[in-house]
């Protein structure tokens, strides 16, 4: 059986921290810099083998990701919301850019069938990646078996496998701990920026990393994990603000649950007339390129 990501002992960690937080009055502030090292530290090692991951094993509810990311005066910035429900699951992700509002990339995974549907806006149509709006294509032979694939959590999981590097490299990265004055938890870690980009938080073109120098890898990108008084997650943020190189960098990710996900979250798909079909791997190829390059422009 495959490992699974390490995205999970992050939140299985401050899982942990909850309970040993539990009797702290509201507004709190638990150790910080080393001694939260020390005190949040040994809960990391005690939950680090229970492969408890709140972000994937959650079920049956519906995710938000606020993604904004500026280099110099280049900037990307999307919004993406999803969710699952039912057994077998029922999956959709929903892309806006905020910068272009044609660019629209939905996916639907419906549980029953053997293929799954891609809706794309304006901008993509008009480039010609395909004819009509909709499209099918064939499952994954492999399914869903790798929850962190799936796009509606594919950013969170890489955002907390760099908190866990960056605790991995230097426990002293565990900055802060406070018991919110609603009840809630929050823990901060700071993640060299070195270890967003090696996690792919942000996938960057060649030509912008090759301007990120010692400087810019060595920035620290404060990371909050908030969490309900049972333990539950509530949101996991990276915000960062920095200059280095020559270069002026700003990054904001805000990712949270937001309710409980029903059938009625998923789309209604339209007449088999206006759905184009890709048939095989080769036709799935052939779209992503020019999915791909339409992306490039």
């Amino acid at each position: 059986m495959s490992k699974r990501p390490r995205a999970i002992f992050v939140l299985a960690a401050v899982l942990a921290l909850v309970s040993a937080c539990g009797t702290a009055k509201a507004g709190t502030a638990l150790p910080k810099g080393d001694d939260a090292a020390d005190y949040v530290g040994g809960k990391f090692e005690q939950v680090i083998g229970k492969l408890g991951d709140a972000i994937t094993d959650t079920r049956d509810v519906t995710n938000s990701l606020d993604a904004y990311f500026k280099f110099d005066d280049k900037w990307i910035h999307s919004i993406v919301t999803s969710a699952r429900t039912g057994n077998p699951e029922n999956r959709v992700v929903r892309h806006r850019s905020q910068k272009n509002p044609d660019e629209i990339i939905d996916t639907y995974t419906p549980a029953d069938g053997a293929v799954e549907y891609t809706y794309l806006g304006p901008f993509y149509v008009t480039k010609g990646v395909s004819p009509t709006a909709w499209v099918s294509e064939p499952k994954p032979a492999a399914g869903l078996i790798i929850p962190c694939a799936w796009n509606g959590v594919r950013t969170p999981c890489r955002m907390a496998d760099s908190t866990v590097d960056a605790y991995k490299a230097d426990k002293r990265a565990v900055r802060g701990a406070k018991s919110l004055g609603d009840g809630k938890t929050a823990l901060t870690v700071n993640v060299p920026f070195e270890v967003f980009v090696k996690n792919k938080v942000e996938i960057l073109p060649q030509s912008l990393l090759d301007e990120v120098g010692p400087e810019l890898k060595k920035a620290l990108v404060p990371t909050t994990i908030t969490l309900n008084p049972d333990g539950s997650l509530v949101s996991f943020g990276m915000d960062a603000k920095f200059s280095g190189d020559g270069h002026n960098l700003e990054l904001k990710y805000d990712f949270r649950f937001t309710g409980k996900a029903s059938l009625q979250d998923m789309p209604k798909l339209p007449d088999a007339s206006q759905i184009t079909v890709l048939p095989d791997q080769a036709a799935k190829d052939a779209f992503n390129q020019r999915l791909g390059e339409a992306q490039g422009n």
